[in-house]
This record gives structure tokens, C-alpha cells and sequence, in this order.
């Protein structure tokens, strides 16, 4: 025992002579002057200590094993201290009155300790709930459920022990408040748990859906055939599969809450779309190999994925707003806990004698007797027993010195080894290695981290070599996106903007020289019929090779480029006169005489040339490629195979036909479309048969536009399909109109176009547009022109469709182009139109006159009605009337085009206006006209007696 204590068994015996001293008061003063010796001796060792600061702040192995022995050396000093001037303890009895006081004292200490500990306990407990919610959102086992509820009954029994002690003091504000925090985390916590076990749920669900999906994959390509142990399976199952190995990363990505960043949602987005976009792409295949039902399931499983991880994302959202309510709520009620107590009043003594009592005097310590002898047995005892102690302090000393030494060398100096070589690792030294030795655990750790090094320069010496190749591709790729930046990819040649770029050089070295440069436009005539008939592919075969032959043509002179399609251009640079530009093209136009040879067949194609040249033509690269541009349509509008120069009217043709182009896209919208309707007569009958819808353009200047000046146009800009629909619509709403009004017998003839016809949905168009107005299909006659019907076998049965569901059908402009007889017996004809070129001349020339005669005798024989357009003069009028056959008439002699609100007047006033020319005209009247019936001859008398009598109305 290091503080001994010599016990005395009389109270009465006098004390030592040295002075010690005898009552508690003052053995406890003796007590405290040897623990203030120890902290001197621990605050001077501390001063002694190098590296001050910074060693207490960061101190090492050796630093704490000296502080240790220091804290041993001072204790043994201060036990051999309390030795030398060792402490007698006497008991005495003191006054009843000084020991109820200092009980007193005691108990108010006690209570200050007993209120603090309750919020302590509380606190505790408090912070015992949190962990357990907090274990219990990260886990649902069983045990975690329970301790959660324990953990709840703890935090009321704790509240309730809290509320009736120390809570008591706290005040009603403060004690509502924490009953408010403690209420507010209970419900957090509830909303917390709540949420994580929904996010569980939704988990389990994300996982079911993918392998159920990936089940399903893996039985279907398990059940592919195998042949020489590899799996041969439809390539929709092994990209489907492949896709669902990337999305399983996904899904183990999401398994931890808030363990990833919204990167990985985005990528799993981007696997689920791709997978959900290849069962859309395979669903056929799919079908066809696995079943429709097979197929069906796995596009629903799919958006079962989709759905549970979207569901996932939110709820993991969720859950982080409701950690962090629960956190602040948990913060709050804390804060509110450790705010101070109260402090209890001052003890108060009841009985009046403590305060009345002044304390006893302290008697004066007497001399020992003079007799004592000091060198009784029991001091050499004491004496040995110093002895013996000191001894074991020296060895206990020299032995931790010992331990304290072996541990700093076996300790320090492996770990500055280890600290060394990392330094030299994080330079980039990855051969540095760490000598072994020291303890056992160090040893191992410079194992492990030679081990690491060595990894960690093979890895370097890896990742060395993927930069060195890396770096490689990247220049690789640059060199190739930038031949591809500046090259068409199908044929190699230079494109639009390395055009432009070299065009803009030379034209500048031009400009520096007084040279000239040339730029030819060209285009392949009739590529399309390439593509159309032998196939794309066969097509850019042909591209390449028109390529290359305009390469070596363009090589002497300057150079080639493509524009994109089938338009090439070649640009002759550094030219010195015109004549030298006009033997380049020369000679392009003579290199595409010779056929060329593709894929082992010889094809010959032809070539519009558009040419201009600078300063001439444009002063710049875009000017000079328009005014090609410009010529090369002129060029084509002179029937292909032609080269044309440009000249400034091309321009203002080609800003006439923009022009016009825009105002055609905007004159369905603005209603400057108008359909009027010219009358066809018939020659027996003098009566109105049918109407031609024709179409109009009313422009912004008042004037009607004829189809001729824009329909060119429409068909080059592609307007003409939704020109024709209108067209097409408008004229069934018109016959709608006559047929249930005042002329049930309507019928309006209708043009259409080539491409209108060639459309799949062209007769459900005309069908539907029927039934909608409720019109009969007889009211309705389309006419088509002869190059329509030569389009091939889709447009006649096209045709047919028409017929069959009564529609009529009229061959428009008979007897220009390249008209054959033989389409008379195929086609599902009703009508013939006479062209007014044919019927010009037949009062001027006889073979006019024979043809047209011919011709309606044959449409007379086959049953066709024949209509003669352009009937303008009363000679042609005459001729006309002498067919037998039914015959049509249609001409500004009857009638011109009126607009829909004239036609019904127009029913009663063309008849008249005929019956009229035939009585009054010397030409008719002169000529016998054997081909009018009995209903004109009476007609005829009762317009002569109507005439006689001085009536004014003619019959209808």
C-alpha cells in the first residue's frame, strides 16, 4: 500500500512530537499538498518533453510510451514522498450538530446530482431510441423489431421518471416543449420506418421483375439449338440477353439506399429504354420463334422493371427527407435536454442550534513525551520496509525503460520505413519496397505492402500502355472524323464545306492573278430509274463509279466534289481564258459518252451540265454554285443530256419560281385557291352533260392565275399532292351541293394528278369524300392525262378500282404525246378528250379534220363518249355537229369558265346561246347538219316562232 496509515486504538493517546496533525480537517489539507506536488512534477516533465504544441497535438508511439514512464517515475517518487512524511489518521469524535450540518450539505449535493442525472438518463435514452430506428430502417429482422419497441418503452419510462424529478424544475414552458420533442421523433421515426420498409418492398419488387425477365431469356436461349458446343439462337435473344446482363449492375446498384448518384439512374434509363425499344424491334421475331403470348409477357415484365425502378428512385427520395426530419427532431429534443437545471435553494437548517453554536476551538497538539525512543523495533521495521520499496520502484523503472526502448526500436522504425515508402509511392516510385522486420503485425504490413507495390507497378505499367494505345485510337479517330468532316463517305470526294473552301481559295488566287474559275454543275438524268429498278445499293455502286470518272476528268483541270444525292461538281481553277473553260466542258460531257462499268454490267447514263464561271457570273463561292445551279435546271428543261451557260434571266427565273413556290404553300391557308367550272355541251341533246372543275390561282394583284403558270411548280416542290386533295375535296362539296339542289343529274369532271393517283389511299380518298357528302359515284368523272396512265400496272389498277365503284374515268388531252391506241382496249375507260391542238386545225387542215372524224367514229364503236376541247370557232362547231356518235363540246364558243355560283345559270343560257348560233350563223346555217335529232329540230321551230311572236325566253 503506497499511502500506509498508522491506526491508533485510543483516541486519548497524545500525538507525535513532530507535529503531525490530528483531525480530519487537516490530514485532508496533507493530502492535497501531495497531489499538487504530483501535478508540478507531471507539468515540469510535460515542459521537458520536446516538440511542445505540436507533439501534444500529434504524438507518437515513443512519445506516449515516455509520458507513461514519466507518469510511473512520478508516482513512485510521490509514494516514497508520502513514506518519508506519512499521515496518522485519529479518529475523534466531533459534535453532533457539525455532522447533521455537513449531512445536510451533502444531501443538497446529492440532489443537484440526482436532477442531473435524470436528464443524463433521459438524454441517454433518447439517443438509445435513435440508434435503435436507425437500426431498424437499415434491418427488419425480428430482433431489430424488438429492440425498437423496447427501446419505445425505455423512452417512456425514462420521459415519465424525467417529468415527475427533474422535469418538475425545468418550468411548464421548457417541459412542453421537450414533450412536443419527444412526440415530434416518435412520429419521425414512425414516417422513417414506414418509408424504408416500403423501399424493401420495392426492391424485392425491382429483383423479382428482372429475374423473372432474365429467367425467361435464359430458358429461351437454354432451349436454342447447340452445335459443337456453341448456342445458335435467334440474334433478338442473345442482344435482349446481353442488354439484361448490363441492367443486372443496375440492379445491384440500387439495393443500397442512397448509395448512388443520379449518373447510375440515368444510365439505367438509358438500358431499360433500350431494352423496352428491342422488344418493340423484335416483337415480330419474337412472336414468330418463342409465341405471341411468350412475347406479350416479357414487354409486360419489362414495364414492370421500368415502373419498380422509377417507384424506387422516389421512395429513396423520400427516405432522405424523412432522415433528416427524424435527425433535426432527434438534434432538437438533445439541445433541449442539455439546457441547465435550475440549481436547488440553500439548505436550510431547521434547528436553530446549528447557527447558534459556534465550533469548537481546535486544542493545541501536545509534545511527545521526551522518552520515546526512535529506535524501537517497529521503526526498523518501517525503516526495511523503505528499503524493500525503493528497491522494487528502481526495478520496475529499469524494466519499463527496457520495455519502452524495445518497443520504440521495434515499433518506430518499421513505420518510418512504411511512411518512407509511401511518400515515394505517391511520387510515382511504384519499385520502392519496405525492408521486413519489427513486430509481428508491422511485418505483415510490409508485406502486404510490397505486395501492393508490386501491383501497383504492373498496373501502372498496364494503364501506360492502354494511354500509349488510347492516344494512338485518339489520334486514329481525329485523322478519320476529320477526312469525314471534309469527305462524302460514300464516294471519297471532297464535300459541300470542303468545297466551299477550296472554291473560296481559288477564287482568291484568282482574284490575286486575274485568272478566271469555272464551276460545272452537274446531275445524273434519270438516277432515280436506277434505284427504282435495280436497287439502292446497286445505285451508290453507280455513284462511286460516276465519281471516279469525274476525278480523272477533273484532275488536269482542278478538282471534284459532291454535292450530295446524284449532284457532283467539278471546278476549273487558274484558267486564263473562256475558250479554255468551254474545252473542259467539252471534255466533261465527252467522258460520260462512254458507258460506265459497275459491278461487271456496263451502264450508260447521261448528264445535265449547269456551267458558270468568275468574275462573270458571281463574285463569290455560294454565288458561283447558285448560278450553276441556275443553268444546270435550264439545262434540264431542254430535255436532259444538255449543257447549259448560265445568264442573269436564269436567276430571275429561278427567284419567279421561289417565289411562286412560296406563295402556292400559303394559298391553301389563305384561300387563294378557286375551282370554276367550264361547260361540256352535247352535240344531240344541246344540253349541259357535266362541268370541268378547273383550278385557279387568285393572286394579290386581283388576277386569276391558270394552272399552267404554277403547276410546274407544285410538282417539283411537292405541293401538287396537297393541291390535288383540295381540289379534289372541294369539287365532290360542289357536285354535293347541285346534286340535292336544283340539278340532281350533276356530274363534275375532275383533274389528277400522277402522284394523286399513284397513292395507295387515292379511292378510299374519293370513297370516303362520297359517303361524307352523300353524293352518287356517277356524279364524279376523273380525268387523267395519257403520261398518268403509262406509269404501269399500279395505275391501272388503280383505275379499275375507280370503275368498279362507278366513278368515270376520262383519257384527257387525246392525241398528244405519245398516245396508243391499244390503251383504249386495256383501260377502264367512259370518256375520250379530243386535245384542242387536234381540234385547232380540223376546219383548216384536212388530216386534222380526217383524224378527229376517226377517232370519234372509234370512240363511237367502243362505246367511249368523246369530248372535243377547244372548240372556239362556228367552222369547227359544224364539223363537229356532223358526228353521228355522242359527242361532248367544250370551247370559249360556248362557253368560258364561270365560277360555282354561275353554273346553274349557265345550265339554261349555254343551250340557248348553241340553238342560237345554230339558227342565226351563216357558217352552220350553210352547212347541212344531219347529225341533230328530232328534240333540236322542234327546239330549232320553236325558237323561230318564239322569234315571229317577240318572246324573249328560250327554252331550256
Amino acid at each position: 500500500m503506497l499511502f500506509p496509515v498508522n491506526r491508533k486504538e485510543n483516541v486519548d493517546r497524545p500525538p507525535h512530537r513532530d507535529g503531525q496533525p490530528t483531525d480530519l480537517a487537516e490530514a485532508a489539507d496533507a493530502s492535497h499538498q501531495g497531489w499538487e506536488i504530483l501535478e508540478r512534477a507531471s507539468s515540469r516533465l510535460r515542459s521537458w518533453l520536446p516538440g511542445s504544441a505540436e507533439m501534444r497535438q500529434r504524438s507518437g508511439i515513443a512519445s506516449h510510451l515516455a509520458v507513461a514512464f514519466a507518469a510511473v517515475a512520478v508516482l513512485a517518487l510521490t509514494a516514497n514522498f508520502m513514506i518519508e512524511h506519512g499521515t496518522l489518521i485519529v479518529v475523534s469524535s466531533a459534535p453532533h450538530e457539525q455532522a447533521t450540518a455537513a449531512k445536510v450539505a451533502e444531501l443538497a449535493v446529492l440532489a443537484e446530482r440526482v436532477d442531473r442525472s435524470d436528464s443524463v438518463a433521459l438524454g441517454s435514452t433518447v439517443e438509445r431510441f435513435g440508434d435503435a430506428v436507425l437500426a431498424r430502417v437499415e434491418h427488419a429482422e425480428p430482433q431489430h423489431t424488438e429492440q425498437l419497441a423496447e427501446a419505445t418503452r425505455d423512452l417512456k419510462s425514462a420521459a415519465s421518471a424525467y417529468f415527475s424529478g427533474a422535469g418538475a424544475r425545468v418550468g411548464a414552458e421548457m417541459a412542453a416543449k421537450i414533450r412536443q420533442g419527444i412526440a415530434r421523433q416518435q412520429v419521425q421515426a414512425a414516417e422513417l420506418v414506414r418509408v424504408a420498409d416500403q423501399r424493401r418492398a420495392l426492391v424485392g419488387q425491382y429483383r423479382e421483375a428482372f429475374e423473372t425477365l432474365n429467367a425467361q431469356f435464359k430458358a429461351a436461349l437454354d432451349g436454342s439449338w447447340k452445335i459443337f458446343g456453341r448456342v445458335v439462337a435467334r440474334r433478338a435473344l442473345i442482344e435482349i440477353s446481353r442488354q439484361l446482363d448490363e441492367i443486372q449492375g443496375d440492379v445491384f446498384g440500387f439495393a443500397l439506399p442512397n448509395q448512388y448518384e443520379q449518373a447510375m439512374v440515368e444510365t439505367a434509363a438509358l438500358h431499360e429504354e433500350a431494352l423496352l425499344r428491342s422488344l418493340e424491334e423484335y416483337a415480330r421475331s419474337l412472336g414468330s420463334s418463342q409465341g405471341k403470348d411468350w412475347a406479350q409477357q416479357a414487354r409486360d415484365r419489362a414495364q414492370e422493371l421500368v415502373s419498380a425502378r422509377i417507384s424506387l428512385v422516389e421512395t429513396d427520395k423520400a427516405r432522405a427527407r424523412a432522415l433528416n426530419r427524424f435527425e433535426d427532431a432527434n438534434a432538437a429534443l438533445v439541445a433541449l435536454l442539455e439546457a441547465p437545471i435550475k440549481p436547488l435553494p440553500e439548505p436550510v437548517v431547521d434547528r436553530p442550534e446549528f447557527a447558534a453554536t459556534p465550533a469548537a476551538p481546535t486544542a493545541s497538539p501536545a509534545p511527545l513525551p521526551a522518552e520515546v525512543d526512535t529506535a524501537q523495533p517497529g521503526n526498523r521495521t518501517l525503516s526495511g520496509r523503505r528499503a524493500a520499496l525503493a528497491s522494487i520502484s528502481i526495478g520496475i523503472l529499469l524494466l519499463l525503460l527496457l520495455l519502452s526502448a524495445a518497443m520504440v526500436v521495434r515499433v518506430v522504425g518499421p513505420v518510418n520505413r512504411l511512411m518512407h515508402a509511401s511518400q515515394r509511392i505517391a511520387a510515382g516510385d511504384t519499385d520502392v519496397r519496405v525492408p521486413r522486420g519489427g513486430i509481428r503485425e508491422l511485418d505483415s504490413l510490409s508485406n502486404s505492402f510490397n505486395q501492393m507495390a508490386v501491383q501497383l507497378a504492373a498496373a501502372n505499367v498496364a494503364a501506360r500502355e492502354a494511354h500509349d494505345q488510347l492516344e494512338a485510337k485518339v489520334v486514329e479517330r481525329t485523322r478519320q472524323l476529320a477526312h469525314l468532316a471534309e469527305h462524302d463517305p460514300l464516294t471519297e470526294l471532297p464535300n459541300r464545306r470542303q468545297l466551299f473552301t477550296h472554291l473560296t481559295a481559288a477564287i482568291e488566287v484568282a482574284a490575286s492573278r486575274g485568272d478566271l474559275v469555272a464551276v460545272y454543275f452537274l446531275d445524273l438524268d434519270n438516277f432515280k430509274n436506277i434505284n427504282d429498278s435495280i436497287g439502292h445499293a446497286y445505285g451508290d455502286l453507280v455513284l462511286r463509279s460516276v465519281a471516279q470518272r469525274l476525278a480523272q476528268v477533273a484532275a488536269p483541270y482542278g478538282f471534284s466534289a459532291r454535292l450530295g444525292g446524284d449532284e457532283f461538281t467539278m471546278v476549273v481553277e487558274r484558267a486564263t481564258s473562256v475558250e479554255q473553260i468551254e474545252l473542259a466542258g467539252q471534255a466533261l460531257a465527252r467522258a460520260f459518252e462512254e458507258p460506265l462499268s459497275v459491278d461487271g454490267r456496263e451502264v450508260l447514263t447521261s448528264i445535265s451540265i449547269g456551267q458558270s464561271h468568275y468574275p462573270a457570273h458571281a463574285q463569290s463561292a455560294e454565288g458561283l454554285l447558285r448560278a450553276a445551279d441556275a443553268a444546270l435546271f435550264r439545262a434540264k428543261a431542254m430535255g436532259r443530256s444538255q449543257r447549259s451557260v448560265f445568264t442573269p434571266e436564269l436567276l430571275e427565273d429561278a427567284a419567279k419560281r421561289f417565289n411562286t413556290e412560296q406563295g402556292l404553300r400559303r394559298a391553301i391557308e389563305r384561300g387563294e385557291l378557286a375551282l370554276v367550272y367550264q361547260p361540256e355541251i352535247h352535240a344531240q341533246t344541246l344540253e349541259v352533260g357535266l362541268v370541268e372543275a378547273l383550278l385557279r390561282w387568285r393572286l394579290p394583284d386581283g388576277r386569276l392565275a391558270s394552272p399552267s403558270e404554277f403547276l410546274a411548280v407544285a410538282e417539283e416542290s411537292g405541293l401538287i399532292m396537297e393541291i390535288s386533295d383540295w381540289v379534289l375535296r372541294t369539287a365532290i362539296e360542289a357536285a354535293a351541293r347541285w346534286h340535292h339542289g336544283e340539278w340532281p343529274q350533276a356530274r363534275v369532271a375532275i383533274n389528277v394528278s400522277a402522284r394523286q393517283v399513284l397513292d395507295q389511299g387515292f379511292h378510299r380518298r374519293v370513297q370516303d369524300l362520297l359517303v361524307e357528302h352523300r353524293v352518287p359515284a356517277r356524279c364524279i368523272e376523273i380525268e387523267l392525262t395519257e403520261n398518268v396512265l403509262q406509269t404501269g400496272p399500279a395505275t391501272i389498277a388503280a383505275v379499275r378500282q375507280l370503275r368498279e365503284s362507278g366513278v368515270g374515268v376520262a383519257l384527257d388531252d387525246f392525241g398528244t404525246g405519245y398516245s396508243s391506241l391499244a390503251s383504249l382496249e386495256h383501260l377502264p375507260l367512259t370518256r375520250v378528250k379530243l386535245d384542242q391542238t387536234l381540234i385547232a386545225g380540223i376546219d383548216t387542215r384536212e388530216r386534222s379534220r380526217v383524224i378527229a372524224q376517226a377517232i370519234a367514229s372509234l370512240c363511237g364503236n367502243l362505246g367511249l363518249e368523246m369530248t372535243a376541247e377547244g372548240v372556239e370557232r362556228e367552222e369547227q362547231l359544224a364539223l363537229l355537229l356532223q358526228n353521228e356518235h355522242s359527242t361532248y363540246l367544250q370551247g370559249y364558243l360556248l362557253s368560258r369558265p364561270v365560277a360555282f355560283d354561275a353554273v346553274l345559270g349557265a345550265l339554261n343560257d349555254v343551250p340557248a346561246r348553241l340553238q342560237s348560233l345554230l339558227v342565226s350563223s351563216p357558217v352552220l346555217s350553210s352547212r347541212s347538219v344531219p347529225a341533230v335529232g328530232t328534240s333540236t329540230v322542234a327546239s330549232l321551230k320553236r325558237i323561230r316562232e318564239a322569234k315571229r311572236a317577240g318572246q324573249t325566253d328560250a327554252p331550256r
